[in-house]
């Protein structure tokens, strides 16, 4: 996987194969090239206005599993300390949500729909169709565990460009070790997943639809690692890319650090970065690791899903790299997806940053999104964080442009 501007490319091979013909027959996803060209090749000057190419909504805060890789619900989830201190989870207000999507609808950006779980987000559905109704696009990213309901309905609104969903597991019994139920039940969540994964090939060749793109996510870990090949054998037919992640992750020392420099730059004491203290990720054998990404590839060739590695790392001495030194920032050394993608918390709250979120640059339940967007407090961010990264930032999807 190569880059350009900082930032990581998708593979050429998933752009010629399926970006590309899909926009040729599908002419309103056209709307998505604005976004792109934004992200690779807009200026990064923190202190002018500039159009917003991403909105990110978690739309909630409830989840029904329970990852050891999640930084909200995981061992150390900054929601499951919360909800253990008696707090309210929080939900996107519908209402203020459709407000964004107009007052934003002339940038034509795309909305990356998570939480929590989205599926438990009640208005998903309308919130699809009213991208629909301006011609906007998104993704959703999900466990699959509630969505066959409503799959066929979301597709048909066509705003649906990319449906991810968290695959862990090689079969049942590994995927409910890494995505256990919230109520301690037996989960199918392995089965759901992948029934999911085919009703919507089978939807999108009944109706002849090119999207949305199927993009299952695997989470490399202690429990994976060994397995990777395995699970990337179930998708070949089934997906158009499925990106693997070393996954996001602190230490002791990288959190302390990161409290001090935190403080110093902005001022207060950050909290959600522990919910990213993971044993998850201890474990993982570098040499075993490498040889599974190479089989990967091997076995990928002329098939119809695409690998993607994230970061783009694959030989031992990269591994080990990743995992033991938190300094190195895996050949990514600016954040920019500060300058294109705004993260929407539940709870109104615009953040500049998607994992670690203890920075508020606004409200939208209090006002308009450019007021914010375009802020004095987003832009100090910018330019603090133009200074140099922070602790934290080496291990985090945003660096590497996603």
């Amino acid at each position: 996987m190569s880059k350009f501007n900082g930032k990581a490319l998708l593979p050429t091979s998933f752009v010629t194969n399926w970006i590309l013909p899909g926009m040729l027959k599908d002419p309103n996803s056209w709307s998505m090239v604005g976004q792109q060209v934004r992200k690779y090749f807009y200026p990064r000057n923190p202190d002018k206005d500039i159009p917003v190419g991403q909105i990110s909504l978690r739309v909630n805060e409830v989840c029904n599993l329970r990852c050891g890789s999640c930084g909200q619900w995981g061992e150390n989830g900054h929601l499951r300390k919360k909800l253990e201190r008696g707090g309210k989870l929080q939900q996107l207000d519908f209402d203020v949500v459709k407000r964004v999507i107009f007052e934003t609808r002339r940038d034509k950006p795309f909305y990356y729909v998570w939480g929590g779980e989205p599926t438990m987000w009640k208005p998903l559905l309308p919130f699809f169709e009213e991208l629909a109704k301006h011609k906007l696009r998104g993704s959703v990213v999900t466990n699959a565990q509630d969505l066959d309901p409503i799959l066929e309905d979301l597709i048909d609104t066509k705003a649906l460009s990319v449906l991810f969903l968290s695959l862990d597991g090689w079969d049942s019994a590994s995927q409910n070790i890494m995505r256990s139920p919230a109520n301690n039940k037996l989960s199918d969540n392995f089965e759901k997943t992948m029934a999911v994964m085919e009703k919507a090939k089978e939807i999108k060749a009944r109706k002849k639809y090119s999207f949305p793109m199927v993009i299952p996510i695997t989470v490399i870990s202690n429990t994976n690692y060994s397995h990777l090949a395995d699970i990337h054998r179930l998708v070949l037919d089934k997906a158009q890319l499925h990106p693997f992640y070393f996954g996001w992750f602190i230490t002791e020392e990288r959190a302390a650090l990161h409290e001090k420099v935190f403080e110093s730059r902005f001022g207060c004491k950050p909290q959600n970065h522990l919910g990213y203290l993971k044993s998850c990720f201890n474990d993982v054998d570098p040499k075993v690791t490498a040889e599974q990404i190479k089989e990967i590839k091997a076995m990928s060739k002329g098939k119809v899903c695409i690998p993607q590695i994230i970061p783009d790392i694959g030989t031992d001495a990269q591994i080990k790299r990743y995992y033991n030194d938190h300094s190195w920032h895996c050949g990514y050394p600016k954040c920019e997806s500060i300058y294109y993608t705004a993260e929407v918390s539940p709870d109104g709250r615009v953040t500049p940053c998607r994992d670690y979120q203890d920075f508020t640059a606004g409200n939208i339940n209090e006002k308009p999104f450019y007021d914010i967007w375009n802020g004095e407090e987003f832009k100090k961010f910018r330019r603090e964080m133009k200074k140099g990264l922070m602790p934290v930032c080496t291990r985090c999807c945003g660096l590497q442009g996603f």
